[in-house]
């Protein structure tokens, strides 16, 4: 009974912290992407909801609540050190060189220095953030898709972040 006293006190004061929020245009400035690198996370995963309708939009780290349950539930997770190649069913040991036909995103290449060479992300994320020359830059024998946007043909790299190519 006075806890239900309690949260009617509380739900007045709650709205008015809601609408306060709205007013002040406290959004968030970007959305959460999986080569963000805003976590720690090997494997980034991000889901992400939005409904108009309810004017509303929903952002979960997965990763980051799936590490926290790891740590509840060890006995139901199993970390392989080694990849196991799916063409030849065999376990790799050693990290792969880049052979994507994009640049290697700066989330996956942080992680892949970390694991080569043994260190922490965040000593990785330090002395590399400025070493952007140094990251692999693709094959760049990808493919290009045609559009017609505007009565025009255009080419768009599926594999890029890049606009799309006035070829």
């Amino acid at each position: 009974m006075n806890e239900t006293l309690e949260a009617e006190a509380l739900a007045p004061r709650v709205e008015s912290d809601i609408l306060s929020a709205l007013q002040a245009g406290v959004f968030p400035s970007k959305f959460w992407d999986i080569q963000d690198d805003l976590c720690d996370c090997i494997y980034q995963r991000i889901g992400s909801w939005t409904n108009p309708y309810l004017a509303e939009t929903l952002e979960v780290r997965w990763c980051c609540i799936w590490a926290e349950l790891y740590k509840q539930f060890p006995q139901f997770v199993r970390v392989t050190p080694a990849f196991q190649d799916g063409n030849t069913k065999q376990w790799v040991k050693e990290p792969q060189d880049w052979n994507g036909e994009a640049e290697m995103p700066k989330a996956i290449w942080y992680r892949h220095l970390a694991r080569k060479l043994g260190r922490p992300i965040e000593d990785i994320r330090a002395e590399y953030a400025e070493k952007d020359h140094l990251r692999p830059k693709g094959r760049g024998d990808a493919i290009s898709f045609l559009v017609r946007i505007s009565g025009e043909w255009r080419g768009i790299n599926l594999a890029s972040r890049r606009t799309v190519a006035n070829d």
